[in-house]
């Protein structure tokens, strides 16, 4: 039993990670189903098993997206202080973006974001990298490196609310600026506001 569950989350995750590069290879819109089960090598009913729809996919891309910010922010120096490390860890975030993730998947995403609930889904607050944002800025919090008359959960939303509004803009205007040299430039930003020294 638990060996046909390790195969059949293997088969998500390779539908998943197969599905991430034909969408980039050929666009969202462009990808069929069929191309994903032939690119995968599996049946129909291997595909279905775990997703109804191509739309489904896009609930799931999140773990692609946080495998990658996980990877990063594992090999960063925790030595630096707070506001430094969620200012590389923003950078990140916009570069990989821009460099990974075409403009239109991005909206297609986010479409689906307001249109479907669910549990796990991109915007989801137990998502890896939205719990990672809050605790670099409540150890920021404990170090006084970062202001405490505002709440993790507040700064946090602040930051996240930051990043997708610029995210979004990048996707209307079909990434016609580059993601990563705003995103930062912005980010400075909102980081003076953030820090503890101007806390009166």
């Amino acid at each position: 039993m638990a060996k046909n569950e390790a195969k059949g989350e293997e088969l998500k995750q390779q539908i998943i990670e197969t599905a991430w590069g034909l969408f980039w290879e050929k666009g969202y819109e462009k990808t069929t189903v069929n191309d994903i089960i032939e690119a995968v090598g599996t049946s129909k009913g291997g595909f279905y098993y775990h997703f109804s729809a191509k739309e489904d996919l896009l609930n799931a891309l999140y773990s692609v997206f946080d495998r990658e910010y996980k990877k990063f922010y594992e090999n960063m120096d925790k030595a630096l202080p707070s506001l430094v490390q969620l200012k590389l860890l923003s950078q990140y975030v916009s570069y990989f973006i821009e460099g990974n993730v075409s403009s239109d998947l991005l909206a297609a995403l986010y479409q689906s974001q307001l249109v479907k609930k669910c549990q796990e889904c991109f915007l989801s607050p137990d998502r890896y990298y939205i719990r990672l944002v809050k605790k670099i800025i409540a150890e920021g919090q404990e170090k006084e490196e970062i202001r405490r008359d505002i709440s993790v959960e507040d700064l946090s939303h602040h930051v996240l609310v930051l990043e997708r509004g610029i995210i979004m803009d990048w996707c209307v205007q079909n990434g016609n600026f580059s993601l990563g040299y705003y995103g930062t430039k912005s980010f400075d930003l909102y980081i003076e506001f953030m820090k503890a020294e101007n806390v009166r």
